[in-house]
């Protein structure tokens, strides 16, 4: 239903652990005759296989309740979809010992028409390409993240520390968790004008790119960017994550990409 162009991928990695990311992208009908594109990518934590558990039910009940949902207050209606999931994520982590500690990260981007509304938690990230130009709009929840925010660290060495994977926030035992709804653009944003944000018109050939850390660990940003514009859309994730592969790919690898057509 959607007339976005759609790019999308997984891979296991190069260790041989099994998959943990989950993704999903679906179109659905909306009032005013507008539709809605949905794109999930989720990046599960824990051992047992839980971490797998995780991130599909957490795609799964957000994907729900979106299908489900009515009006076109899409913020709300993103919040209400974390809701559900931190619950149902914490009641499963908490229903047998093999699941407990599970986790996962989740981005999500609804597209309304023209309108880019977004919700994360975690680490894995969202991109906006825009006239020729590449920015996270997503906040990482993580320990360095914060550490850079209170000049702590330089961008730099967070990059190389190696307590850059520890996350602050995610699904899991906390049912009361809350997802991040700042759309950030500039650097030098208050989160209120972050957030104040949400609804982003998208023009013709802007893009919105979904990752687990699999990619965006072993990638630049200018890197993505320069593979999404020298490639079809699909091609260029299937780039993107060969990529992450031959750098080693520690870590499974999940790209989702919606594109307005030209």
């Amino acid at each position: 239903m959607t007339d976005l162009l759609i790019g999308h991928g997984t891979h296991p990695g190069e260790t041989g652990k099994n998959n943990e990311d989950h993704y999903a992208i679906n179109s659905f009908p909306a009032e005013g005759g507008e539709s809605l594109t949905l794109g999930i990518v989720a990046d599960g934590i824990g051992g047992h296989r839980a971490g797998e558990v995780a991130s599909e039910l957490a795609t799964r009940v957000i994907t729900e309740v979106v299908n489900q949902s009515s009006g076109q207050d899409y913020r709300a209606i993103l919040e209400a979809a974390f809701t559900q999931a931190a619950q149902k994520v914490a009641e499963k982590a908490h229903s047998k010992p093999d699941y407990h500690g599970m986790g996962t990260t989740c981005v999500v981007a609804l597209i309304a028409g023209r309108r880019l509304y977004t919700g994360y938690i975690g680490d894995s990230r969202i991109y906006l390409i825009q006239n020729q130009n590449i920015r996270q709009i997503s906040v990482d929840h993580t320990w360095v993240q914060e550490a850079v925010e209170h000049g702590l660290l330089t961008r730099e060495e967070a990059r190389q520390s190696p307590q850059r994977h520890i996350v602050r926030r995610h699904l899991g035992n906390n049912p009361d968790v809350k997802p991040d709804f700042r759309l950030r653009l500039t650097s030098d944003e208050t989160p209120e004008q972050s957030e104040q944000n949400q609804g982003l018109q998208l023009e013709p050939g802007d893009a919105v790119l979904l990752c687990s850390d699999g990619l965006s660990d072993l990638a630049e940003a200018d890197e993505i960017l320069n593979i999404l514009t020298g490639h079809e859309l699909q091609a260029a994730v299937g780039e993107l994550i060969t990529l992450a592969r031959q750098r080693g790919g520690p870590d499974n690898i999940t790209v989702v990409v919606m594109q307005v057509p030209d």
